[in-house]
């Protein structure tokens, strides 16, 4: 039952989002595209470094019984206030600020709420905020372009801070919660930021070696990927609090693996056959897809794996597994973009996530093994 209102809202949810990700794509043409998810790209990694602990220790430590909220909810909102400001004297681009500080605030507010295993409430403030993300941006966009979509982005996720009020009068903002799982906070936080670094940092290496035109066509195919990856990521949300409490999670961690394997050969032979009629002007996508598809079982592995660990505050390994994801990339998209294009950056990609996911699945035998 949990699992099923976790599921409703990401699938009710991503399909809001990606109907509007595709609608803009062929409004705004792929030069626009790449530009936008230039700028996507930006605000998910700043968004992350000024969030110190991130989402999952919330999540963690809320599902402990830890009153550590309201120190997390400070932290972040003077964070992500300077990084707004800093950032708007750098693209002035109001909508780039907005966003940092809004993602910041509504990802704890999500993760709190996941922590205290209140389903419901998250899937009614998840789909909310996705339907006012959509008719904010659709509005703005046409009255103020690219930065309006961003504008509308961040707006769509100030709403809801009244649950960040309401945190801060019913516990004290107490820093000693945090000096004493400072160890744990650091590790996640370079867990977050890893992540969100090797997420991040092929688009930010596209614009300038290939140009807008391609990173909007593999913006597009990210886009399809990110739909085939729902089934991972509601199973993640709901297992992360169960390990974090030490329960069974075995079986539908087996059962989520199984079921991306049929998941990934829609996106092998369906995918490519659809793109071309909803968007013949990405044309470039058609090849991407299949390429990138290749990927979900490696990440969805990983997912179910990190999930055990992060459970345990055993985070080094999540760490160390991004790390390995973003080398690889960096190392590979060069020479692999060099000789085939934006193909190329699609194979580097498959093969960052399948090095790290190799690790991760040695590590976890081992760590088993040993413990047996």
């Amino acid at each position: 039952r949990s699992i099923t209102t976790i599921g409703s809202s990401n699938i009710i949810g991503t399909a809001i989002t990606s109907v509007f990700w595709i609608s803009i794509a062929g409004l705004i043409g792929t030069d626009s595209y790449g530009e936008l998810s230039y700028f996507l790209a930006i605000i998910g990694i700043s968004s992350v470094i000024v969030n110190y602990g991130g989402g999952y220790a919330m999540q963690v430590y809320t599902a402990k019984g830890v009153k550590i909220e309201s120190s997390l909810y400070f932290l972040g909102i003077i964070t992500s206030t300077v990084a707004g400001i800093i950032l708007f004297l750098i693209f002035e681009n109001f909508g780039v600020s907005l966003c940092v500080i809004g993602i910041v605030a509504f990802n704890l507010i999500l993760f709190e709420i996941l922590g205290k295993k209140l389903y419901k409430k998250y899937f009614k403030i998840f789909v909310a905020q996705k339907i006012l993300f959509v008719i904010l941006s659709f509005a703005l966009y046409f009255e103020f372009g690219l930065e309006g979509i961003l504008v509308g982005y961040g707006v769509s996720m100030l709403p809801f801070s009244q649950i960040i009020y309401k945190s801060f009068k019913n516990n004290k903002v107490n820093f000693s919660l945090i000096r004493e799982r400072i160890k744990f906070l650091s590790h996640n936080y370079i867990a977050e930021l890893s992540a969100t670094a090797r997420n991040n940092v092929d688009k930010l290496i596209i614009a300038p070696l290939l140009g807008f035109s391609f990173l909007g066509n593999y913006f597009l195919g990210l886009q399809v990927l990110a739909i085939m990856l729902i089934i991972p990521g509601i199973v993640f949300k709901y297992t992360l609090p169960e390990d974090s409490t030490g329960k069974s999670t075995g079986k539908i961690k087996i059962l989520t693996i199984i079921v991306s394997f049929f998941i990934m050969l829609l996106g092998i032979f369906v995918a490519p056959l659809v793109i071309p009629i909803v968007l013949p002007e990405y044309a470039t996508a058609v090849d991407l897809i299949p390429i990138l598809s290749l990927v979900i079982i490696p990440r969805t592995i990983s997912v179910m794996i990190a999930s055990s660990f992060l459970g345990k505050e055993n985070s080094k390994y999540v760490v160390i597994g991004n790390i390995i994801t973003f080398g690889v990339l960096v190392v590979s998209l060069f020479p692999l973009a060099e000789l085939f294009e934006i193909t190329g950056v699609a194979i580097a990609y498959v093969i960052a996530f399948s090095s790290s996911t190799t690790y991760m699945i040695a590590k976890y035998l081992q760590l088993r093994n040993k413990n047996q």
